[in-house]
């Protein structure tokens, strides 16, 4: 009986039918986004509202998507060790950076390998907090990083922790999202790929500054770059960042208040290569 009232308070369900039984009023306003009629919905008493059927069924459709986006990083996520290799973005001479090859030629060498060490073991242990790697390109921080990558994803499963670890390089990440605004179906997309990066549980951000700047050129970060950067570092606690750029020239190429996420937490966790280290490449 009650179904039946119910029903008939909104007539068959259709918008003739909810129309026809007074549930749905039009009120002979316009929406300006789909030129579609506006009507008002008449119960339940009090909590009367105007509303457009297709901005409704947008809205709808919107937090469905988010919902799965939302299930589909979670799934990713809980899987932990296997995000790495699925979820990464780097180059191929990177493919065999690890703390198995890393050479220990020159002291630098053996500060960097203490100061990875020392980072692992302060994220195993649930330590908080940015981590920066600084220098001019090529002394060897992409390798650090990675390297700190795959033992801290590696020491995770050994301590039976579902802890997630993606790395990428900046570059290819911004121009690979960009990309997607062409590929509707690309796993880049902004939303998804925004979502996983602030969902994972620590983030390395390769090259950060080289994807606005080229060379020895620095230029101001594009307003999408910039947004896009902050958002992800805005919503962080533990992201390791490697960069050829010192703090005043990063915030040349962002400004203070990104600079200040990028430096969140990184006290006792930033590593300089000296001015006068060789580079690895020559």
């Amino acid at each position: 009986m009650a179904l039946k009232e119910a029903l008939g308070a909104i007539g068959d369900g259709t918008i003739k039918g909810m129309i026809q039984s007074e549930f749905l009023i039009d009120t002979g306003k316009t929406c300006q986004i789909h030129s579609a009629p506006i009507y008002r919905r008449t119960r339940p008493k009090g909590k009367e509202s105007e509303f457009c059927i297709a901005c409704q069924h947008n809205e709808r459709d919107k937090k469905r998507e988010q919902v799965d986006i939302a299930y589909q990083n979670q799934a990713i996520l809980s899987n932990g060790y296997n995000v790495f290799k699925r979820e990464s973005i780097f180059s191929n001479e990177l493919k065999k950076a690890d703390f198995e090859n890393f050479e220990i030629i020159k002291p630098i060498d053996d500060r960097a390998k203490n100061y990875g060490d020392r980072l692992i073991r302060d994220y195993i242990k649930g330590i908080d907090g940015n981590a920066i790697i600084q220098g001019e390109p090529g002394v060897g921080k992409s390798f650090l990083a990675m390297s700190i990558a795959k033992k801290l994803n590696l020491t995770y499963k050994d301590f039976r922790q579902s802890k997630s670890v993606i790395f990428v390089s900046t570059s290819m990440l911004v121009r690979l999202v960009q990309d997607s605004f062409k590929y509707s179906e690309s796993k880049y997309s902004q939303d998804r790929i925004t979502k996983l990066l602030i969902d994972c549980d620590i983030l390395i951000l390769d090259d950060l500054g080289k994807e606005s700047s080229s060379g020895s050129t620095i230029k101001p970060a594009g307003d999408w770059t910039y947004r896009f950067l902050f958002n992800i570092l805005d919503n962080r606690k533990s992201t390791i960042i490697t960069t050829n750029f010192t703090v005043r020239e990063l915030q040349q190429i962002y400004d203070k208040a990104l600079v200040d996420r990028i430096l969140k937490g990184s006290r006792d966790k930033i590593f300089v290569y000296p001015k006068e280290t060789e580079s690895k490449r020559s």
